[in-house]
């Protein structure tokens, strides 16, 4: 018998996650007129997939439907924008002034059009069948049937702090954030806002990670953590006291001084800052050997 936690550990954590239906799609379902725009691919059992974290791919199984290589610039990053949505959609106005404001309101949709032609016939030549992007109510949406790696990392962080205490689906969680979002488009406003809330997700998950490690006497698998944290964002202040602290556990207090000295050396020639109060006490205590091990 399943019980409720293993239950709700299952339904924050599927891999692969399929997205829930929303609202806007069911209404879409419901009232889509005859002679939609819409591209079609594989049902479910297709097992298709969207990566924006590190490298941009769709995969259907195993087999490569789309990267950056391909060269419908504009299809790629309609797929792209619906992605980085909480509800998968935008208003079909939102998604003709982000790719052409300049142009009448006829020839963008007339631009619209063709996008949406380009990814269907990349899917029917791959023989891939079902719905990824449907027009309809006056709104552009990304079928919820299909995998993305971003909502899969959401949904995994969310089951480790619903744990708090499982290692396991920590480690599950920061091994599905294989890089930033979509860095080939790291000029693009748009992404500006989620690859920062989604970086700051998989850096607070290290810390709190590192903090479970130390907390179970496992300090080398701590201070591993930390590294990979602190190699990405030198000047994260909660990374380089807890890395303080771990090195005063193991009895290491010049390498605890040593970490104090690089971050408080980096805040000057970075931002010209000092390391705050609480950080400066710290690495007192732990000089005088008020923390850590003699």
């Amino acid at each position: 018998m399943t019980s409720l936690y293993d239950f709700v550990l299952e339904m924050l954590c599927d891999v692969p996650i399929k997205y829930s239906y929303n609202a806007a799609y069911e209404r879409i379902l419901d009232r889509r007129p005859e002679g939609r725009d819409s591209v079609t691919v594989q049902p479910d059992d297709a097992g298709l997939r969207m990566s924006l974290l590190g490298r941009f791919e769709v995969r259907a199984g195993d087999d490569v439907i789309i990267d950056e290589a391909w060269h419908h610039r504009n299809a790629k990053a309609l797929l792209k924008l619906l992605a980085v949505q909480r509800d998968r959609s935008l208003h079909r106005e939102q998604v003709l002034d982000a790719f052409w404001a300049s142009l009448n309101p006829s020839a963008a949709a007339a631009n619209l059009r063709k996008i949406l032609f380009d990814l269907r016939a990349e899917f029917t030549a791959r023989q891939v069948k079902a719905e990824v992007v449907t027009i309809a109510d006056d709104l552009v949406v990304l079928s919820p049937e299909i995998s993305v790696d971003i909502d899969e990392f959401r949904s995994c962080a969310r089951a480790a702090r619903f744990a708090q205490d499982r290692l396991d689906l920590y480690e599950q969680a920061i091994a599905v954030y294989r890089g930033d979002l979509l860095v080939e488009d790291r000029y693009a406003d748009w992404t500006e806002g989620p690859r920062r809330e989604l970086r700051d997700l998989h850096n607070d998950l290290l810390i709190e990670l590192s903090q479970l490690y130390a907390a179970a006497g496992k300090l080398e698998l701590a201070a591993e953590r930390l590294q990979r944290l602190l190699e990405a964002d030198p000047l994260n202040e909660d990374a380089n006291r807890l890395m303080m602290r771990v090195y005063a556990e193991v009895g290491s207090r010049q390498k605890a001084h040593r970490q104090y000295k690089t971050f408080r050396a980096a805040l000057r020639r970075e931002i010209g800052a000092a390391p705050s109060e609480e950080t400066e006490t710290l690495i007192r205590d732990i000089l005088a050997g008020k923390v850590g091990r003699a």
